[in-house]
């Protein structure tokens, strides 16, 4: 049963994801979808590890690859129902992606530039989705490459598509103000 969910999951994955340039009207949609990251829910306490710590973070400015579990214990817990608290100090994002998706890999150099050039600033993560599964539909994730933006006391942002270079800087701007 879990093999065939997880084969349904694979399926409608590669038939709903990757294969689109991203258009006008998807830029459009995924500015509006950044405005969600500016929800305020500064009542709440940032997440702390069970040493009362939070995760080390690498301000390399290099593309950190995440695991599944990698993610839940650097980024945030799977808890639909109390939200997603961000675990770090500094705002990240969080790339969801694919090897075989062709827009996943037009994403990537940029991606690279954006964390050099944000260093101290942001991090960025890649989650490949076909080794996090189980994350992925958590956090309801159906196309790809899917960006999640994180930062303290915030709910996520989320981003569907590759925009363009100067779109995602715009968007990593505004979501570190």
């Amino acid at each position: 049963m879990k093999k065939q969910f997880l084969l349904t999951l694979l399926a409608a994955v590669m038939l709903t994801a990757c294969g689109q340039k991203s258009t006008p009207e998807q830029s459009a949609q995924a500015e509006t979808q950044t405005a969600a990251v500016e929800n305020d829910y500064g009542h709440m306490d940032p997440v702390q590890a069970e040493n009362n710590q939070r995760p080390a973070e690498d301000l390399s400015g290099k593309i950190i690859s995440l695991t599944a579990s990698e993610f839940l214990d650097r980024i945030t817990d799977i808890d639909p129902a109390k939200g997603f608290r961000y675990k770090g100090a500094t705002p990240c994002m969080v790339d969801f992606y694919a090897d075989w998706c062709g827009p996943c890999r037009q994403l990537s150099p940029v991606a690279e530039r954006l964390a050099a050039k944000y260093k101290g600033q942001l991090i960025i993560y890649k989650v490949n989705v076909d080794k996090a599964q189980d994350v992925c539909s958590a956090l309801g994730i159906q196309s790809i490459p899917t960006l999640f933006f994180f930062k303290p006391n915030a709910q996520p942002g989320k981003i569907v598509g590759a925009p363009s270079e100067s779109e995602l800087d715009q968007m990593i701007q505004e979501f570190l103000k």
